[in-house]
């Protein structure tokens, strides 16, 4: 499809939070005006930066790109401060320090094929500091699923991760869905598209289109005091209780519940007892899960020869020393 034509299509809203993001939002910004997809508005939510992003963000001159500046309170508020802006009939939520190639957008709309009633979910993988050449793609063997069909397939096997860039969701599915949930920090994305794909009529991958999701940089997600795992912990409470509203009579649908808060406590042992507590109490009100200890090289001999707790302190130790 020419240029040309793209530029008269939906318009596409990018709704992005910057925090103390000074050294990758610049390059963000440039892929995004890169796209082949014309019809476009980006709006940044300065969330009460300390360093240059706000200056990192006016150097890139592009009439498309709208800068607010709201006091500092998460990236939840800052999401819903640039959707508040928003005017186009398909939102993305993009990270300040991701990355898309230029023809990512025109992909994703016409993989929307107009609809309203579905999500398209791009192909992606993990990039590490600014070295794309590191870049691995995931693996995504379908091409659709229905909401159910997720949780059986990535709640199941603890991989519930949905990166807001990768997905381009209908603007009246988002007014359906309701706003980001300012009360989370860590793992607000599991809530918020939990609701969205609770709307949908189905959740489609696009193989052609990829998402390159930055790690290895310093962020929200590294850090793990207790107002962190609170959020965490709260995040899978709200979501796996929107998932039960609905489908609460599915066995496999509620291994797949149980295995997410399996995998809540083994991230937080030996740490926030009190949240471990709560979570096997939302076991036991599901069912027994089947998630193992996730193990490699060494530590798999220590979980067979000492148990997954004892192997887990043991790991913590020595990671401290080396």
């Amino acid at each position: 499809m020419a240029k040309g034509n793209l530029d008269k299509m939906a318009l596409v809203s990018i709704c992005i939070p910057a925090y103390n993001c000074q050294k990758y939002v610049a390059e963000t910004l440039n892929c995004l005006c890169a796209q082949t997809y014309n019809n476009i508005e980006i709006i940044v939510a300065n969330d009460g930066s300390t360093d240059e992003t706000e200056a990192m963000v006016k150097s890139v001159e592009d009439k498309r790109i709208t800068l607010i500046t709201i006091e500092n309170g998460g990236a939840a508020k800052a999401r819903n401060a640039a959707l508040s802006k928003a005017k186009g009939d398909y939102i993305i939520f993009f990270d300040a320090d991701d990355h898309i190639e230029p023809g990512f957008i025109a992909q994703q709309i016409k993989k929307t094929d107009g609809k309203k009633n579905v999500v398209v979910l791009a192909l992606w993988g993990r990039f590490y500091n600014n070295d794309l050449s590191t870049f691995k793609l995931n693996d995504t063997p379908v091409n659709e699923m229905t909401f159910p069909d997720w949780i059986k397939f990535y709640w199941y096997h603890c991989n519930p991760m949905t990166n807001p860039g990768r997905t381009i969701i209908p603007t009246e599915l988002v007014k359906k869905t309701g706003p980001w949930n300012e009360e989370l920090s860590l793992n607000d994305d599991l809530d918020f598209y939990t609701r969205v794909f609770l709307n949908t009529e189905k959740i489609i991958f696009n193989h052609d289109a990829i998402f390159y999701y930055r790690s290895g940089v310093s962020g929200l997600s590294g850090k793990k005091d207790d107002s962190a795992y609170k959020s965490f912990y709260n995040s899978i409470l709200y979501a796996i209780n929107n998932v039960l509203t609905r489908y609460q009579h599915d066995p496999l649908l509620l291994k797949s519940c149980a295995n997410v808060w399996q995998s809540f406590i083994y991230e937080v042992y030996p740490f926030q007892k009190k949240y471990r507590q709560m979570a096997q109490a939302e076991i036991d009100k599901l069912t027994k899960p089947d998630f193992k200890f996730h193990t490699s090289g060494y530590t798999k001999y220590m979980v067979d020869a000492l148990g997954w707790k004892t192997a887990k302190r043991i790991k913590l130790t020595l990671d401290k020393l080396f």
